[in-house]
């Protein structure tokens, strides 16, 4: 009888500790991922850049991409200091590159459509935005948002300037959602 009082008594502790490893686990799945998809990113603005022509393959090229209206743009100062409410913008900000990818894709392919290895990387970052999203949800337990459908952009120059900022925004909410995630794992004890 006082083995099974035992047992009952320290439930509780068996639970939370079970818990804490499932939630450490989902953590880390998480991190792999999104350090796995910021390495194959890497280098992903510099090679948009290069097959877009002049000015903008040239060396040091720069844009006030800000100017730029409804890009998810990362403002670390506004992010809240808790990774777990800032990964909900990375949510947002993924959500709403799904359909800039889409459109970046569609530019690329018409005026880039020999560049195959371009619209490889494109498509792979499509496709990495909407795995993000859907990962990031799951681990935050809330729905993907449904974001604004993407202005239409009919001048070469801007479609080139957009699908570079696109880029540029991805690359830069990888990094931290990555910096979130580490922060995550680092505070779990186990």
């Amino acid at each position: 009888m006082e083995v099974l009082r035992a047992i009952v008594e320290a439930s509780p502790d068996i639970l939370s500790m079970q818990q804490e490893q499932e939630t450490l686990a989902a953590k880390q799945q998480v991190l792999n991922l999104v350090t796995s998809i910021h390495e194959l990113s890497d280098g992903l603005v510099k090679e948009y850049l290069s097959h877009q022509g002049a000015p903008f393959n040239r060396d040091g090229f720069t844009y006030p991409l800000q100017q730029l209206k409804d890009l998810p743009w990362l403002d670390i100062t506004r992010l809240p200091s808790s990774p777990w409410k800032s990964l909900v913008f990375s949510l947002s900000a993924y959500s709403t590159l799904i359909g800039w990818f889409t459109s970046t894709l569609k530019w690329q392919r018409k005026l880039n459509s020999r560049v195959p290895l371009l619209l490889k990387r494109l498509e792979a970052s499509y496709k990495h935005v909407m795995v993000l999203s859907s990962s990031l949800s799951s681990l935050l337990q809330e729905p993907i948002p449904t974001s604004k459908a993407v202005p239409e952009v009919k001048q070469v120059f801007t479609q080139k300037i957009t699908g570079y900022a696109v880029c540029q925004c991805f690359c830069e909410w990888l990094a931290q959602t990555k910096r979130d995630m580490e922060i995550l794992v680092a505070e779990t004890s186990v």
